[in-house]
């Protein structure tokens, strides 16, 4: 019986930091969001924020977008299962279950002006402009500014200077 209460209360405790975990990175990206230049002819459309492959961050950001805006724009999130055949999108989030088709995902999304953000450490090697990487029980990330530059963003110095710079 004790057995079967701790597998309870572990099972608890790890859905409550995934929780938790998703609800940090949703604060993230909206901070990214927040501290882009975005090109000011998409003013009248919708921020598009797409998520790929992790629910938990989708809901939170859902739940965000009832109340936020990034300047006059209100926030859209879509979901989807693989990182090909994407609606267009301001931001993109590949799950760390998902990690394998960064090189998809950048391939696909080569011309557009998209932030691509990773779930999983070392993918701006691969792409991304911003990759989260959870250190020590705190969330931290790695930014590529060139990266980020080849979509036509540019990302303000507040973001690059609390982030771990890679090139």
């Amino acid at each position: 019986m004790k057995k079967i209460l701790f597998m309870c209360l572990f099972a608890i405790v790890g859905i409550a930091a995934q929780a938790q975990m998703a609800k940090f990175q949703a604060l993230y990206i909206l901070q990214f969001a927040k501290n882009t230049s975005w090109p000011s002819d998409d003013n009248s459309k919708p921020f598009v924020i797409t998520v790929v492959g992790d629910n938990a961050l989708a809901s939170e950001l859902k739940s965000i977008a009832n109340t936020k805006t990034i300047g006059v724009r209100k926030i859209t999130v879509t979901e989807s299962a693989t990182a090909t055949g994407l609606v267009k999108s301001d931001i993109i989030f590949l799950g760390e279950s998902k990690s394998s088709q960064i090189g998809a995902l950048v391939s696909a999304q080569a011309n557009n002006r998209v932030l691509i953000v990773s779930g999983a450490k070392g993918m701006c090697a691969h792409g991304a402009g911003i990759s989260f990487v959870p250190e020590g029980g705190k969330l931290n990330f790695e930014i590529h500014e060139g990266n980020i530059a080849k979509h036509g963003l540019k990302v303000g110095q507040k973001i690059v200077s609390l982030g771990r710079q890679v090139f």
